[in-house]
């Protein structure tokens, strides 16, 4: 029986309306930043001081005139919407939205579309036992069974085991299961597994071979085709993902690094969500014998940016900070979020313009559009790519294959790799075997792997161009844009541009060596008009945002000055900023065959 009795509608209104009003009252985290260069920390505190009902998280503080300071508040949505138009254009309000990594999350997409038929039944229970070399029990495997309407998943015990019931389903309606590992294996992936109800059912999983040679990422990067002596010394990058487990034999090298926003008390160098390890070790994993992997850079000087658990936009320029005040020549983002933020924005371009920052970042793994901040028109948006013949047939990455866009050379898109006008490159980003926190190896699938091979390569033509010791030895904007434009030249196309951007970047080619030229796909002229239907119709519209309309931002690929891939000597005059004239920027424009707009 209903405990209100009270029919009253106007009652009944007046309820609707404060449930309403509490549902709107309730506070959000918001980045509050001036616009106007001469206003410092104490200043923007002691007004939203006066304000009142905000609470002050924390304060990012200026750094000089081009980085205004940044107060991390909480307030209503309503609360900010008044803040904002009573500031007017004096201030800057925007949600402090969440970030997510950009590695695949749980099991492999299905690769068929279930049936909408009925299913009779109570439920179907199984035990599924997870062994590994020699019959020995693996633990904290992820096991899915997929139904045709239902799924049940569960982690392994110590005894391999996971008792897993399968609501409104029966046996044969069990259309795949799926097991993914912790490290040292192979995941599994079967269509139509036979399973005995009520009963256990023993897997064994294909262990990981010994890497002695180089990663097909490498190899399909031609990074194998560089002096052996090609190792990035000399340059610094920064990784801004969930810490590093420096726990590992090849990761202990790794001694640089900070914890951002710092709440839940964890340190730069231990990596409890996992995800940071293995872009750490495709970066810069010491070759110690021939066990292990091998890391694209490792001699480059890594430092780890760790974010929090829950991280936001907030975290993302405290960490851009820290990049610029190590003089940081390439970060390596692998977070992301929907809708960005202007403030984050406005920080990382001028940390571009004026300190030369490269800015990597994954595209996001969970299709759809290239997230923030890899739209941005200031970084390097990285998409990922597989290749047949890299993983066993019945792992989880072939059910990526198998719900993959194909593009050429046996290589395809995955469906989880987000697409579209705003994407740079693609890297490999399917069954990569990397470092896990905190030891040992394991298979990883994700746009952040991607974007680490990209990453490792900025920094080798950092180190070893000739022109980084020449003409864009200056660190400014015009170095950033030297950076991408090498990497988008000499790229070798693959597939459609939202899908794979300018290509798959070759080193070989982007550091003046031999390539090998392999039989690419080179897409037709596709026009603008084409590539938006093309998107439209893939179901990849931006989403709007429903709340209070702040400022909004630019997207698109990474902007790229033309120069001459192999320019003549310049001796450029630079200004006092280290920002090279208009005089230079004409001549080095006709170097290049192109001519000064008028």
């Amino acid at each position: 029986m209903c405990a209100d009795t009270n029919t009253d509608p106007d009652a009944w209104s007046s309820r609707q309306r404060a449930a309403r009003k509490s549902l709107a009252s309730r506070t959000g985290r918001f980045m509050i930043a001036p616009t106007q260069p001469e206003v410092g920390e104490q200043a923007l505190e002691d007004r939203l001081t006066d304000v009142g009902a905000i609470e002050i998280v924390r304060m990012i503080a200026a750094r000089g005139t081009f980085y205004p300071p940044v107060a991390v508040v909480r307030m209503s949505s309503e609360e900010a919407a008044a803040l904002q138009r009573s500031a007017g254009p004096a201030l800057l309000v925007e949600p402090d939205e969440a970030l997510v990594t950009a590695a695949v999350a749980g099991a492999a997409p299905s690769a068929y579309a279930p049936s909408g038929a009925n299913v009779i039944g109570g439920g179907f229970a199984a035990t599924i036992e997870v062994l590994g070399d020699g019959d020995r029990p693996l633990d904290g495997a992820e096991v899915q069974l997929i139904g045709q309407r239902w799924s049940a998943q569960g982690i392994t015990g110590a005894d391999g085991k996971a008792a897993l019931t399968l609501y409104g389903e029966l046996p044969q309606n069990v259309a795949e299961l799926i097991v993914r590992p912790r490290g040292g294996y192979w995941g599994l992936w079967q269509r139509g597994p036979e399973l005995a109800a009520d009963a256990v059912n023993a897997l064994a999983l294909q262990p990981l071979a010994a890497a002695n040679e180089p990663a097909w990422g490498a190899l399909a990067m031609q990074i194998d085709r560089l002096p052996v002596e090609y190792r990035g010394r000399g340059a610094k990058i920064a990784l801004i993902d969930t810490g590093v487990a420096t726990t590992h034999p090849q990761l202990r090298r790794i001694d640089r690094g900070v914890e951002i926003g710092g709440a839940d008390g964890r340190i730069w160098s231990k990596d409890p969500a996992g995800h940071g390890t293995p872009s750490a070790g495709i970066i810069a994993a010491a070759v110690d014998g021939t066990a292990g992997i091998r890391g694209l850079a490792p001699e480059a000087e890594l430092h780890v940016c760790s974010l929090p658990r829950d991280a936001r936009c907030s975290d993302l320029a405290e960490a851009i900070d820290y990049c610029i005040g190590a003089g940081i020549d390439v970060a390596s983002v692998g977070f992301g979020c929907a809708h960005g933020s202007a403030i984050v924005e406005q920080r990382i371009a001028a940390a571009k313009q004026r300190s030369g920052l490269a800015i990597v970042a994954a595209a996001g793994s969970g299709g759809g559009l290239v997230q923030f901040p890899a739209c941005s028109p200031q970084v390097l948006a990285v998409g990922a790519i597989g290749g047949l013949g890299t993983f066993p047939a019945d792992s989880p990455q072939a059910a990526h294959a198998a719900t993959a866009a194909a593009v050429s050379g046996g290589l395809f898109v995955p469906a989880f790799s987000c697409g579209g006008l705003d994407l740079d490159l693609c890297a490999p980003g399917v069954a990569v075997v990397a470092c896990r926190s905190p030891d040992g190896y394991a298979v990883c699938d994700g746009t952040s792997i991607a974007a680490a091979h990209v990453a490792a390569l900025a920094a080798l033509v950092l180190a070893h161009h000739a022109d980084f010791r020449r003409d864009f030895a200056v660190r400014n904007g015009m170095r950033a844009v030297r950076v991408f434009q090498i990497l988008k030249e000499t790229a070798q196309p693959i597939g459609q541009p939202w899908q794979t951007g300018a290509g798959l970047p070759d080193a070989a080619r982007a550091l003046g060596r031999p390539s090998q030229v392999r039989s690419m796909f080179v897409p037709s002229q596709v026009g603008l008009a084409e590539m938006r239907n093309a998107i439209r119709t893939a179901g990849l519209a931006q989403a709007g945002v429903d709340d209070v309309a702040f400022a909004q931002l630019p997207r698109g690929t990474a902007t790229v000055t033309r120069f001459p891939l192999n320019p003549s000597p310049l001796t450029a005059t630079q200004g006092e900023e280290g920002e090279a004239t208009i005089k230079d920027l004409k001549a080095a424009m006709r170097v290049a065959g192109l001519s000064a707009a008028g």
